[in-house]
């Protein structure tokens, strides 16, 4: 039988090794988690589009505008209107948002090797696997508990008396 007590007590008083380790203090902490994800998601595509970004981060246009605003100001992103179409918004990452990504990338590198350099191959496959179901199994839950709004197009009338 499996101790789900014990298992959450591990978890709790482990989760700060997890994903706050030492090695993680060196990144610059002014960084919102919307932020991060919007330089990764950037670096990634090289350019995307506002609606992009409001898409990969699931927020309103508002928050994204925000996001981005911070990361101009801070000379990380580069923001440009499409020459194609005035009204929509590129963005690029800068010199200095691709070296802080670069660093970012390399240190969860360090990190993930620090975790499996003591593992079989066997054992990196199976860990693989168990993450790949928990993160499934997560967007499941996720997936039933949002109910999805998109498919809900139909026109509404409003008696006006």
């Amino acid at each position: 039988m499996f101790d789900y007590d014990n298992m959450g007590d591990l978890f709790i008083e482990n989760i700060k090794k997890l994903f706050f380790p030492e090695e993680w203090i060196n990144l610059d902490l002014k960084f919102s988690k919307s932020e991060i994800f919007a330089m990764l998601f950037l670096d990634k595509r090289k350019e995307i589009t506002m609606t992009e970004l409001v898409e990969y981060i699931n927020s309103p246009m508002s928050t994204a505008t925000g996001i981005v605003d911070r990361l101009v100001k801070s000379r990380y992103v580069q923001r440009d209107r499409s020459e194609k179409d005035r009204r929509i918004v590129i963005l690029r990452l800068t010199e200095d948002g691709t070296k802080l990504v670069k660093s970012l990338k390399g240190m969860i590198s360090e990190y993930i090797n620090m975790i499996v350099d003591d593992l079989t191959e066997e054992e990196k496959q199976f860990m693989m696997g168990i993450i790949l179901k928990v993160v499934h199994n997560l967007q499941k839950k996720l997936d039933t508990a949002i109910p999805n709004t998109q498919d809900n197009n139909e026109i509404k009338k409003i008696i006006i008396e």
